[in-house]
């Protein structure tokens, strides 16, 4: 009997950490790399187009793995100019797979900062196109270290981890949650990161042997813990949201710990997908349903949700260095007679000068 129970002990502890340590199986999530290239068929046989007719470069097999057996997919757009002084954004797909939303958020990103971006494949560079189920073996710990290991690439570019972050929607999101709580890989994560932006995560964590995630995996690693962050993290998710509702989490720990946390009521699933391609605006309103075949949530594109949300991360940048308040002459505000039109202008100022144009950008934006 005195063996059993042991028996029963090390099989729980085996999905929870009974010494309350966070490690994680480096070889057990690192499915093995079997492409170098972006699939013709499917939702994918456009990506080439739309990245073209954006000015971002196309999917090429530039980043070295975490364990270093083989190559990942990814779209490279560093800056034109002073790409060390420019804010870099590694951008992680969800459960669909690189999506028409996250070459958006790249072009934004990269066209009103200037940033180096690099949007980042974890499936079809392993022979996938979709993770809908989740919790499994291609879910959260997976994805963080394919994050990690985008963020060593571009640090051996040039760009600056003091202003490289991660941004990530749905399963992405979840990835930028994960990346920044405190497991064993915490360390690596700090010298590659300033911090993450994460849109409608999922967020269930196994607190306990006896619960199972939404696709009933029992496993702990696939659902792993998520908060607290070591790192400042921003979060977003909506009221009506049926593929990553806030009813699964602990909201305690994965979303009340971020440095903010934004509800969006009557936001869905995906408020901010462009309804009319890449790079033209979208329509207000506009309902899409997902291609998951296990649910086919609805995604309502929101102008107003996405409007907050840029700001909400742009003032986020602000307030952590990555940008330049004075950089940002573009904002519309009381304050534009007062802004430089361009970066030669900018140079020119003094310390003092550039201070308050910085002060009276922010006075007009109410940036606090």
């Amino acid at each position: 009997m005195r063996q059993l129970f042991i028996g029963i002990i090390t099989a729980m502890c085996s999905t929870l950490s009974c010494a309350g340590e966070d490690t994680i199986n480096v070889q057990r999530f690192q499915p093995p790399i079997i492409s170098d290239r972006v699939p013709l068929d499917g939702d994918s046989r456009n990506t080439g187009d739309m990245l073209s007719r954006v000015g971002l470069s196309q999917f090429e097999p530039l980043i070295e793995s975490y364990n270093g057996k083989g190559h990942l997919l990814a779209s490279w757009t560093p800056s034109k100019e002073r790409m060390m002084d420019r804010p870099t954004f590694i951008i992680v797909h969800g459960g669909h797979g690189v999506a028409n939303g996250d070459i958006e958020t790249a072009w934004y990103l990269h066209k009103t900062y200037d940033a180096n971006v690099l949007v980042l494949d974890s499936y079809w560079s392993r022979g996938r196109t979709e993770n809908w189920l989740s919790w499994n073996e291609f879910g959260a710990n997976m994805r963080i270290l394919d994050g990690l290991a985008a963020a060593r690439f571009t640090k051996s570019q040039g760009a600056d981890p003091l202003k490289t972050y991660l941004y990530g929607d749905s399963q992405g999101g979840w990835t930028v949650l994960r990346m920044f709580s405190g497991h064993n890989l915490a360390p690596e994560v700090k010298s590659l990161y300033a911090g993450g932006i994460s849109l409608y995560p999922n967020c269930f964590a196994k607190e306990h042997w006896y619960q199972r995630a939404p696709n009933k995996s029992t496993d702990g690693e696939f659902a792993p813990p998520l908060g607290p962050y070591a790192q400042p993290v921003i979060v977003f998710t909506g009221t009506a949201d049926q593929a990553t509702p806030v009813s699964q989490c602990d909201t305690d720990k994965a979303l009340k710990t971020t440095e903010r946390w934004t509800v969006f009521e009557g936001g869905t699933h995906a408020w901010d997908f462009p309804t009319n391609g890449v790079g033209r605006p979208s329509v207000d309103g506009k309902c899409s349903y997902a291609k998951n075949k296990y649910n086919h949530f609805p995604m309502c594109y929101s102008e107003s949700h996405t409007r907050v949300m840029k700001e909400q991360i742009q003032e986020y940048l602000i307030r952590h260095g990555a940008v330049d308040p004075v950089e940002l002459a573009a904002v519309k505000t009381p304050a534009d007679r007062a802004v430089p039109k361009n970066r030669l202008e900018v140079n020119k100022l003094s310390e003092a000068e550039r201070a308050a144009v910085a002060q009276k950008i922010m006075d007009a934006v109410g940036f606090k």
